[in-house]
């Protein structure tokens, strides 16, 4: 840390305690400004009142927080966030702070080194810095207490404006192929149903060609017959005068009535006649029921 980054040009901004003499903070301006020359900038500030200064935001390259005896800056996360405010995106934090060694008034390494992390700083980096008995002394004298460690870290304000947005894009998901959708180009053939067919199928059917029943020899209709061939027969034999078939009774009770006959009875249903009348039942009686 003995260079602080500092460059010709580098805009710097120190941030002491109350605490600290103005022979210390003149010492230490000189010496920086003999690095960053008369194109840089250097400005001085209390920690307590940084909030109230009029300090624009990303306006410095480079920040140096109780880096003077007796380094009694407080680096809470107020602080912090101010100290990030006004450097530029990408730019340098320096901090020296106390923490207590076992017991005492001051925080630990710990929490120390949580809030710097928590604040947002990057590639954050630190030590303990050596003391001779001498400054001990000094910054004894002026907190109050031997009980403490000197620690200075290093860090990195992040490439971007705290607090700015970016889109997400999260439309990732791949775009189904459109496999049925036709190009529209000039080049396409499209085949003319009309020329699938010739001249006999246009032709219309003979229902004498579209029977199937009675084709192998004698004229039989198919048990299913849909071709009309049993209709077609069924009027040939009422043509013919075929006498309709005739039922013998097998129980000799039939010409009683319906009370004297048996349930599959073929009279059923009609009315009582004379022993040895000839009987014609309908055509549908002599069918079997399906």
């Amino acid at each position: 840390m003995s260079n602080l980054g500092l460059n010709p040009g580098t805009k710097v901004l120190i941030i002491n305690s109350p605490n600290v003499s103005s022979e210390n903070i003149i010492s230490k301006v000189e010496e920086i400004k003999q690095i960053i020359t008369d194109s840089g900038l250097i400005k001085v500030e209390n920690s307590g009142k940084l909030g109230k200064g009029d300090h624009a935001s990303s306006s410095f390259d480079v920040v140096l927080s109780g880096i003077l005896s007796p380094h009694d800056v407080i680096h809470d996360s107020k602080l912090l966030d101010i100290i990030l405010n006004v450097v530029k995106p990408n730019g340098r934090v320096f901090i020296k702070e106390l923490v207590k060694r076992n017991d005492g008034n001051l925080r630990s390494e710990e929490n120390f080194l949580s809030e710097l992390k928590l604040s947002g700083l990057l590639n954050i980096t630190g030590k303990e810095v050596l003391l001779s008995d001498e400054e001990k002394k000094e910054i004894s004298d002026k907190i109050g207490h031997t009980n403490f460690t000197l620690l200075e870290y290093e860090g990195l304000k992040p490439n971007f404006e705290i607090g700015s947005s970016a889109a997400i894009n999260l439309s990732n998901k791949p775009k189904a192929a459109t496999v049925w959708k036709l190009s529209d180009t000039v080049d396409d053939e499209i085949i003319d149903s009309d020329q699938l067919l010739d001249e006999d199928d246009l032709k219309k059917p003979n229902p004498e060609n579209l029977k199937v029943c009675g084709t192998t020899g004698k004229r039989k209709a198919c048990k299913n017959c849909s071709c009309g061939l049993a209709d077609e027969l069924a009027q040939e034999d009422q043509a013919k005068g075929e006498p309709a078939q005739t039922k013998a009774s097998s129980c000799g009770n039939c010409y009683l009535g319906d009370a004297f006959r048996c349930a599959s009875c073929p009279y059923l249903g009609m009315p009582a006649f004379k022993p040895g009348e000839k009987v014609q039942l309908p055509q549908n009686h002599l069918q079997d029921d399906v």
